[in-house]
C-alpha cells in the first residue's frame, strides 16, 4: 500500500476544524490565557530553577497511564511524567512527540519511528515493544482501560524493530485521535503484574515515567513532588525550567482562594467561582480563563427503578434549575448542558435545546409514570404505596458539590422526591459507580470529553459491564447510531446520525447534563509562562518558570 508520509506540526487530524469557536475564543481570551504581561521577559538562563505549587482537588487516585481514570491526573500524565506517540498542537494538530514520525498505510494502519533518545527514569530506553505493551494491555478487557473506545477498531501491532512499531486497524473516522491521550507505560515494570490488578499497583504511587518531570515523592491526601528531568530530549525542550512541580491536595475551594492569596500555591485549579473575580482584583493574582472538555452531570443508575424509566430521568432533569447552578455556583461561568457534546465541537447540534426547568412538567410526568402523593406528605409514591427516594452521592470536602447536590435536593423536593445526599472521598465514589453491581442512585459528577467524540463507553449497550456505563442505559437506536457514525470519515455523512443521537440523548436523559463549565483558575503573578487552552491547564508545564526561584 502507499505510504502517507507526516511529519511536524503542519500536520492536522481529521478533526483539526472542530475547534474553529474554540480557537476563535482563544485568541480572544489569549490576553488571560498566557499569564500577565507586567514583567519584562527574563533572559533564557534566568528561567531556570524555583518551584512552583499548584493546589488541586484531588490526590490524583494514582498515576499509571493503563489505569487512571481521574481527568487531572490525566493532565500529570500527558503533560508531566510520560510521553504519548503523537500530541495536539496548539490549533489542535497532531505533532510528534515520543514518536519522531509516522506513516500512514492508506486508511488500514500507521507506522511510528520512535525517538532513541527517550529513558525511563531508571536508566532503561523506551522502545517500541513500550508501544506494543502499552496497546495490548489497552485492548485487554481486564486491564479496564479508561479510554478503550480508541482502539475499538484497531486490530493488532507489529514491533517492526526496537523503535518502529506498525499497527492495523479497520478503517473508521479519526483512527489517530485517541493516541494524545494514551501515554506509554513501561513494559519491563509492569508486564509481570496481571491486567486486573493494575490498579492495585505499587507502581502507581511511584511511578517511573520518561517526560519532562520525574516522580519523586507522596504523601497521601497530602501533595505530590516531582522534579526536573534533566535527561529529556533537548530537541524537544530539554530539562524544564522548573526545578520542582509539586501537586498540593486542597479539596476545599475556598481554601485554594486563601492558599493562592498568601503565596502558598502559584495555581487554584477549582476555586469557587463567586470567589474568583474577587480574588483576582488583588496584587499578585490574576484570573485565567479558558474553553475547556469539561461539564457537570448527574448519572442515574437505570438498574433502580424507577430511574430506569425514561419518563423519570425526563422529568428529574426538568425539576432542576440547571441556571440557577451557573448564576449561583459559577458566577455566570458555563451554559446549561444539552447533551455530552461540547458547543465548540463541529458535531454540537446547535438547534438543539436543554430540556426546560418546569417543575409542573415535571409532576406531570411523574403522574404519567405512576408516581403521585397519595398520602399527602409531600413524597410522591408509586402505586404499591412505596414513595419515591434516591441518595444522591458526591464528593466529599468540596463545597461546590455540597452547592449542587443542595439545590437539586430542593428542587426535587418541590416534585415530590426526597433526596439524601451523601458525601463520600472520591476514590470510593469512583469505585462505588464503576463497580459491576453500581453502588449507588445518583451521583454528581464532571466529565471531560475528547476532541474525538468518545461515546460508546458511556451509552452503548455492549458496553453495559464496562465501568463508565453507569447508566445502565439500553437503547437500540443509540447502538446503531455509535456503530454507524463512528465509521464514517466524512463529516458532512455523519452529522445528521450525530444530531439525531444528541436529540435522543436530550429526550431520555441517562445522565442529567448540567452545565458546560470553561475552566476557571486563579495564578500568581510569579508563575510565567503558562500557555492554557482547551488541551489542558498543563500543557505546557515543561515553560513554566517563576520570577523568584523560591523552594
Amino acid at each position: 500500500m502507499p505510504l502517507e508520509r507526516r511529519k511536524g506540526s503542519d500536520d492536522r487530524p481529521p478533526n483539526g476544524r472542530m475547534v474553529v469557536a474554540c480557537v476563535a475564543l482563544l485568541a480572544a481570551l489569549a490576553s488571560g490565557c498566557s499569564g500577565p504581561t507586567k514583567h519584562a521577559e527574563a533572559h533564557e538562563p534566568a528561567r531556570y530553577g524555583g518551584t512552583a505549587v499548584v493546589a488541586g482537588p484531588s490526590d490524583l487516585n494514582g498515576l499509571n497511564p493503563l489505569v487512571s481514570s481521574e481527568a487531572w491526573a490525566d493532565q500529570v500524565l500527558r503533560f508531566a511524567l510520560f510521553m504519548p506517540l503523537i500530541r495536539y498542537d496548539a490549533q489542535l494538530g497532531y505533532e510528534p512527540y515520543l514518536a519522531e514520525s509516522w506513516e500512514m498505510t492508506g486508511d488500514t494502519g500507521v507506522v511510528f519511528h520512535l525517538r532513541h533518545d527517550v529513558r525511563w527514569q531508571d536508566g532503561q530506553p523506551t522502545t517500541a515493544y513500550d508501544v506494543a505493551f502499552t496497546y495490548e494491555r489497552a485492548k485487554d478487557p481486564a486491564t479496564a482501560f479508561p479510554n478503550s473506545e480508541y482502539f475499538q477498531y484497531w486490530q493488532g501491532v507489529q514491533v517492526l524493530d526496537s523503535f518502529t512499531v506498525r499497527f492495523r486497524f479497520k478503517p473508521h473516522a479519526e483512527p489517530l485521535a485517541g493516541l494524545p491521550f494514551t501515554p506509554i507505560a513501561p513494559k519491563h515494570l509492569l508486564d509481570t503484574i496481571p491486567p486486573d490488578r493494575l490498579r492495585q499497583a505499587a507502581f502507581n504511587l511511584a511511578p517511573v515515567g520518561n517526560g519532562p518531570f520525574r516522580y519523586v515523592s507522596h504523601r497521601a491526601d497530602d501533595r505530590w513532588v516531582f522534579e526536573a528531568n534533566p535527561d529529556f530530549p533537548k530537541a524537544l525542550g530539554g530539562r524544564p525550567y522548573l526545578d520542582r512541580f509539586v501537586w498540593r491536595v486542597v479539596p476545599e475551594n475556598i481554601t485554594q482562594v486563601a492558599e493562592v492569596q498568601t503565596g502558598d500555591v502559584d495555581v487554584a485549579l477549582t476555586p469557587p467561582m463567586s470567589a474568583v473575580r474577587k480574588a483576582s482584583a488583588a496584587d499578585g493574582v490574576h484570573l485565567v480563563e479558558y474553553p475547556s472538555r469539561r461539564y457537570a452531570f448527574v448519572g442515574w443508575n437505570g438498574r433502580r427503578p424507577p430511574l430506569n424509566d425514561a419518563r423519570v430521568r425526563r422529568a428529574l432533569t426538568m425539576a432542576i434549575n440547571r441556571q440557577a447552578m451557573v448564576d449561583a455556583f459559577r458566577d455566570g461561568f458555563g451554559q446549561v448542558a444539552v447533551g455530552p457534546v461540547m458547543p465548540w465541537h463541529w458535531a454540537f447540534d446547535h438547534d438543539l435545546a436543554p430540556l426546560p426547568y418546569d417543575p409542573d412538567s415535571a409532576r406531570a410526568l411523574l403522574a404519567a409514570a405512576g408516581y403521585r402523593d397519595r398520602d399527602g406528605d409531600g413524597i410522591v409514591e408509586n402505586a404499591a404505596g412505596k414513595p419515591f427516594r434516591i441518595e444522591l452521592k458526591v464528593v466529599a470536602n468540596n463545597s461546590v458539590n455540597r452547592d449542587i447536590a443542595e439545590l437539586i435536593r430542593g428542587d426535587l423536593a418541590a416534585v415530590g422526591v426526597g433526596v439524601t445526599t451523601q458525601p463520600v472521598e472520591g476514590t470510593t465514589l469512583i469505585a462505588d459507580v464503576t463497580s459491576p453491581d453500581r453502588r449507588f442512585d445518583a451521583f454528581v459528577f464532571g466529565w471531560d470529553g475528547d476532541f474525538r467524540l468518545n461515546l460508546r463507553n458511556q451509552f452503548h449497550s455492549a458496553e453495559m459491564s464496562g465501568p463508565y456505563q453507569f447508566a445502565s442505559y439500553r437503547n437500540a437506536a443509540v447502538d446503531s447510531l455509535l456503530d454507524a457514525a463512528n465509521l464514517i470519515e466524512d463529516r458532512d455523512k455523519a452529522l445528521p446520525l450525530w444530531h439525531r443521537l444528541q436529540r435522543i440523548l436530550r429526550d431520555e436523559e441517562p445522565w442529567t447534563f448540567l452545565y458546560y463549565q470553561p475552566q476557571v483558575l486563579l495564578v500568581r503573578d510569579r508563575l510565567q509562562g503558562a500557555t492554557m487552552d482547551s488541551r489542558g491547564a498543563l500543557v505546557n508545564l515543561a515553560r513554566w518558570w517563576v520570577t523568584d526561584q523560591r523552594n
